[in-house]
């Protein structure tokens, strides 16, 4: 059964962690908020300030620190955005605009806290299964923005002009919207582009 709990735990810190795109980062005497990305492997990207890359114990607190956050004590690891991972950047900027800060890192979770749960990091660190299909499917349903904006309004409840696919993986769609990112959460776990396309009533 604790094993059972363990998995349960984990799978239910990863979806929270995939269903929210903001944190409170936490190091020193120095509270920053950030937004992040999940790349194809799993890993986190953000926008970092220099301080932030300094070794330091360093927590994020997702979607804030607030009652019923998530907890993660993460490190970071610099990268160039002249380098082939500065892809990573590029995509960040797709969902959240210009980037507060000029230097770039990934995000590596050691161990998080969720809901009075501990969970290994290494369970967070989860592939998208969908990374090579993702482009294409994001490029259909950018053709179909009416439909895509009837299913944010009956999934969410959020009525978003203009919405913009910008991410796709089993658990969910990423929507950018004029006031941040809205997650379209799978009723089931996507296995092909047929189910995401399914989803939205658009023939493959």
């Amino acid at each position: 059964m604790e094993e059972y709990d363990e998995q349960q735990a984990a799978d239910g810190a990863w979806a929270f962690l995939r269903s929210n795109s903001t944190a409170s980062l936490s190091f020193g005497e120095i509270n920053i908020d950030v937004s992040y990305i999940i790349i194809p492997d799993g890993r986190l990207v953000i926008p970092a300030m220099v301080a932030m890359l300094q070794p330091c114990d360093m927590v994020m607190y997702v979607p804030e620190y607030a009652e019923g956050c998530m907890e993660l004590h993460v490190s970071l690891e610099q990268f160039d955005e002249t380098s082939e991972d500065g892809t990573f950047a590029d995509r960040w900027q797709v969902y959240h605009g210009e980037p507060p800060d000029t230097q770039w890192a990934f995000v590596d979770i050691d161990a998080a806290r969720f809901h009075e749960m501990f969970v290994d990091g290494e369970t967070l660190l989860r592939e998208n299964t969908l990374a090579t299909v993702e482009r294409a499917l994001c490029k259909t349903l950018n053709e179909q923005q009416d439909i895509v904006r009837q299913a944010c309004t009956s999934k969410t409840n959020v009525d978003v002009t203009n919405p913009f696919v910008v991410g796709i993986d089993p658990l969910g769609v990423d929507i950018r919207a004029p006031f941040g990112i809205v997650r379209i959460p799978a009723d089931s776990p996507f296995t092909s582009s047929d189910n995401v396309l399914g989803f939205f009533g658009v023939d493959s």
